[in-house]
């Protein structure tokens, strides 16, 4: 059995919000933000990016002090605001657009493509298509939801863990369920 490496496996990959950009690992994130920079990206500042997300945009913009955590995977066109946090193993794919104080829990998946489906040809063979998902700010996203393409989610939105969402959700709203539905509201306490 492999033993524990303190190198490949960081305290800080999984808890980003621990990151502190004046320490050691400061001067490793300014380096993988300029290789990710250089790849068109605009990164805010202090911004955590773990070293073992997957980060394969097409287009990348992240507000400051956005963290994405380790084992993470993100794809496509993709737009955070600031002081959101993406937890480890979360997938956001396609086109998105994150408000700020966004929370993406752990194992969720954030997918805004979908699949073309003509009768007449195998699926793999059609490519993907997109309408995007909009999240608007102080977002809560519970542990292992799922939001499908094409949906707005509203600001000040709980999603419950294991929620999948199929169709928008209105601001305030505390939604749960398979297929999501809205439990109440907020401010009703």
């Amino acid at each position: 059995m492999e033993q524990f490496n303190e190198e490949s496996v960081r305290r800080v990959d999984f808890l980003p919000w621990e990151y502190d950009a004046d320490s050691a690992e400061g001067a490793r994130q300014r380096e993988r933000q300029r290789a990710l920079e250089a790849e068109g990206a605009t990164i805010g500042a202090g911004v955590f990016i773990a070293p073992n997300a997957a980060v394969y945009c097409d287009k990348l913009t992240v507000g400051d002090r956005t963290y994405v955590a380790a084992l993470a995977y993100l794809t496509g066109e993709l737009t955070f605001g600031a002081d959101c946090s993406v937890n480890p193993f979360a997938v956001v794919r396609g086109e998105i657009q994150i408000g700020d104080g966004v929370r993406i829990g752990a194992h969720t998946s954030i997918l805004g493509f979908n699949h073309r489906m003509s009768p007449d040809a195998p699926v793999f063979t059609q490519g993907v298509f997109s309408k995007g998902i909009v999240i608007g700010d102080d977002v809560w996203v519970g542990s292992n939801a799922t939001i499908l393409d094409g949906v707005r989610i509203g600001s000040h939105v709980v999603i419950a863990a294991g929620a999948v969402v199929t169709k928008d959700v209105a601001d305030w709203a505390i939604v749960a369920g398979n297929p999501a539905r809205q439990l109440r509201d907020r401010r009703d306490g």
